[in-house]
């Protein structure tokens, strides 16, 4: 998009999505950035190349940096291109929270307790500390405040679920939003639990779909896949397989099953690390969704949480 002073650039990514849409806001000769992608040597030329493109002097113009929400492919690169640009981070409170929380846990214990085997769990390490070096002079958003990004003026909303902070940015005139990874029209938004934060993000994200509802949005600018103007439509898609998965996952519990042994059920085909943490993260949200229901119950078992119906 080169609407209003608003421009993508799309950093590709190692695993994950095929990339990571990033965005350059400029407003009378100052730039804004919205997230940064990963911290390795492709994202380093992309933006290189996206100040060359359109003539960016990064320690002169570029003003400030947001960041939707605290996962590597948005947050990573944050601390070099504040090396960079000298320009002030702002982040949500709670994700700040849970960055500095990530730097100091491993999450091993909890892992062991979902049933993941030990010598995978010895794996994880670097899967959790990936942010790299924590950035300076990070900034909180102030609620109900306009930040300007390009021509227009947009209000930072708080919509958890992805993760705990997550933040999108309204412009209620032109019905534009940035969306991060909260909506997205070809992939499904990752909610998932791994042992810290909100210890049921799929209610709280139905519920933030359920309210979004009544928003007026003509265009989504998202943090990866097509920008698309269906918001509404998308939304409901999005609830509709949420419910249908939740369905699902509750069928898979079949006798006392621990999570790790669920997700294997449920994502039979990942075999790397990775892989299986991302489908074991995704697992537990449905599964605290459905103990919160009062649908599965969960007793301890050699330190293993096991599942079981009610």
């Amino acid at each position: 998009m080169n609407q209003f002073g608003i421009y993508q650039v799309s950093i590709p990514l190692p695993y994950w999505n095929d990339s990571v849409h990033c965005y350059l806001g400029q407003n009378e000769g100052k730039w804004t950035i919205i997230d940064t992608s990963m911290n390795n040597e492709k994202t380093r030329q992309c933006w290189e190349a996206a100040f060359s493109r359109f003539k960016i002097n990064p320690k002169r113009e570029v003003e400030r940096i947001f960041i939707t929400h605290h996962h590597p492919d948005h947050f990573e690169y944050a601390s070099e291109l504040q090396r960079q640009t000298g320009a002030d981070i702002f982040i949500n409170q709670k994700e700040q929270s849970n960055l500095i929380f990530l730097e100091k846990e491993s999450f091993s214990s909890y892992y062991l307790t979902a049933g993941m085997p030990q010598e995978l769990v010895m794996q994880l390490h670097p899967v959790n500390h990936s942010t790299k070096k924590f950035p300076n002079n990070i900034h909180t958003f102030d609620p109900n405040v306009q930040y300007p990004i390009g021509e227009l003026h947009f209000e930072a909303i708080q919509m958890p679920g992805h993760s705990d902070g997550h933040i999108c940015f309204y412009n209620r005139e032109e019905q534009i939003l940035i969306s991060g990874d909260h909506l997205t029209r070809e992939t499904i938004p990752y909610i998932s639990y791994h042992g810290y934060g909100d210890v049921n993000p799929l209610s709280t994200y139905l519920e933030t779909l359920m309210n979004m509802l009544s928003m007026k949005i003509s265009l989504v600018l998202p943090g990866h896949g097509p920008n698309f103007t269906d918001a509404k439509e998308r939304i409901i898609e999005l609830i509709h397989h949420y419910e249908t998965r939740i369905s699902h996952v509750l069928a898979l519990v079949t006798g006392e099953m621990s999570a790790f042994e669920i997700s294997n059920t449920l994502f039979p085909n990942n075999t790397t690390v990775l892989d299986q943490w991302i489908a074991l993260g995704e697992t537990n949200a449905y599964l605290n969704y459905l103990t919160a229901k009062g649908k599965i119950g969960v007793l301890k078992e050699h330190h293993v949480n096991k599942y079981f119906r009610l």
